[in-house]
């Protein structure tokens, strides 16, 4: 029943004690989401400066590549060559947000205070805040991986599919192998790989024959962040039914954004007569989620509340812009996909 009226204090109740309610209250721990956010500050140190307004185009330079064969036509009194480039990355945000309300007399007869029911309604937003961020986030790395892979040893690239392909035979390997297309497509060490259920059991088992340094959803082994992104079989499955073994996605440091942004009255805080902007502190990544909220005169007795009622409304909202480093190359990123795949 909506509304809490279940919670009315005319029934004989008791609140569920922490541990019992925490199994409703559950989320999915956005993993994905906050490796990615991890790297942010190298790529974007100032965004927020730069994006005054919601409007307002933000765009970033970058050098271009100039890759050239060597000459071996020796030297030249009339030896001409050409100038190095430099291009534009403008990261798109996408404003994602929440809602509820609240009457001033909903908690007179309720089991919960105010109090309980505003930290109630506020877990949610932190809840599907972060569950919607985890699952942005892993079908960004997946829409984005790379249609380039030059790698060779260990397996084979699926150009069709996108995804550099290991035999089931040589699984065992699969960390290795990893490692080494990694390097092969001339990135240097240092990475996160983004994995599904199953290869993540598997890697993790591997890295358990030797030294490793795990925390929650994510564990290190040689340099390398291996990190649990729980989404990502589904989509891996719906790609092609020989990936249900393993599937994972290689991002080498430094090379994904994600770059929250709220406007400057929710920042500072304003109040007007009707409206109010302000902000709270996101306790699982530590960002700003902008509040906007006013009240309208209400008869909100068939929600909880009562006939000559107050109800304010509130919105919760960021905006949120996911960025890949630039490269030249075409269908060309840093996201390198790769799948363990059965043996004919």
């Amino acid at each position: 029943m909506a509304n809490r009226t279940t919670a009315n204090l005319v029934k004989a109740q008791a609140k569920l004690i922490a541990a019992f309610q925490s199994s409703e209250l559950r989320y999915r721990f956005p993993a994905t989401y906050l490796a990615i956010k991890g790297m942010s500050p190298i790529m974007f140190p100032n965004y927020t400066e730069l994006r005054k307004r919601e409007d307002r185009t933000v765009e970033t330079n970058f050098a271009k590549r100039a890759q050239r064969a060597l000459g071996t036509g020796g030297r030249t009194h009339n030896h001409a060559g050409v100038k190095a480039d430099t291009s534009t990355l403008t990261p798109t945000w996408t404003t994602y947000d929440d809602k509820f309300n609240m009457s001033l007399k909903q908690a007179d007869n309720s089991l919960y205070n105010e109090e309980e029911q505003m930290f109630q309604e506020m877990s949610n937003i932190v809840a599907n805040f972060m569950e919607g961020y985890e699952t942005a986030a892993t079908d960004y790395l997946f829409n984005n991986r790379s249609g380039v892979n030059i790698a060779t040893a260990g397996g084979t690239f699926n150009s069709t599919e996108d995804v550099f392909e290991i035999s089931q035979l040589d699984e065992n390997r699969m960390i290795q192998i990893t490692t080494v297309a990694l390097e092969a497509n001339k990135y240097p060490k240092g990475a996160k790989v983004f994995m599904d259920s199953t290869a993540y059991m598997k890697a993790q088992f591997q890295a358990a024959q030797g030294a490793s340094n795990q925390t929650n959803l994510s564990f290190q082994f040689n340099g390398v962040t291996f990190v649990h992104s729980v989404e990502m079989g589904a989509l891996a499955a719906a790609l092609s039914a020989d990936y249900v073994l393993g599937f994972w996605i290689v991002v080498p440091d430094g090379t994904v954004a994600a770059l929250p942004w709220i406007p400057i009255q929710n920042r500072v805080g304003r109040e007007t007569k009707e409206n109010v902007y302000s902000n709270f502190i996101c306790p699982v990544d530590n960002e700003p989620i902008a509040i906007h909220s006013y009240e309208t005169r209400a008869d909100d007795s068939a929600n909880n509340g009562y006939t000559q009622d107050v109800v304010t409304q509130y919105q919760f909202s960021q905006d949120l812009a996911f960025v890949k480093a630039p490269l030249s190359k075409a269908n060309e990123t840093p996201f390198l996909a790769f799948a363990i795949k059965a043996t004919a």
